[in-house]
């Protein structure tokens, strides 16, 4: 793949379809070889590479020459990839909306679970995005499609909720 063919490709998507069909051709290969090597799932990785495209496809009236279209493509790939892995683990099932590490202890779970019961479902969700999920705010706000002080204000109370209760337990217990 000579990077002067496939930059001048980009850079007449928009006047031709037929720059975007021969870009695909040069480019799949090698694209979906690299989707995979994230993913590791060939289906999910055939997905990707379709989203991939998209974004080169709508992207390409924006593009700027820099000499090197691939770095420019793999940037796309990985972008989406990570976009998907992130996603994924937003989407795995989990009960009552409780999504613990599988080698946390029986005792600790029974704890935090008692501790989420105080919590609103947003609140819920927000503290085990951030705190077991290890998010950002600013990932879970656009995941969860609000704003970002929600994110931040939905976790300060949640947490604020969960320390009271938990000084509650221990004034009890002592």
């Amino acid at each position: 793949m000579d990077n002067k063919e496939l930059d001048q490709l980009i850079l007449t998507i928009p006047q031709s379809d037929n720059a975007f069909d021969k870009l695909y051709e040069k480019t799949k290969t090698i694209v979906f070889a690299y989707i995979m090597s994230i993913i590791k799932n060939y289906d999910d990785s055939r997905d990707i590479l379709q989203e991939v495209y998209i974004k080169i496809y709508l992207a390409s009236q924006q593009y700027v020459s820099m000499k090197k279209p691939m770095a420019w493509i793999y940037t796309i790939a990985r972008n989406e990839c990570y976009l998907y892995l992130r996603r994924k683990t937003c989407d795995q099932q989990y009960d009552d909306n409780i999504a613990l590490p599988e080698n946390i202890n029986i005792h600790t779970k029974m704890i935090l679970e008692q501790l989420f019961e105080q919590l609103n479902d947003r609140e819920r969700e927000i503290i085990i995005m951030y705190s077991l999920w290890g998010l950002k705010h600013i990932e879970i706000a656009k995941l969860l499609e609000i704003p970002l002080s929600t994110s931040l204000s939905c976790y300060r109370r949640g947490m604020k909720k969960m320390r009271k209760v938990w000084r509650e337990e221990d004034e009890r217990v002592i």
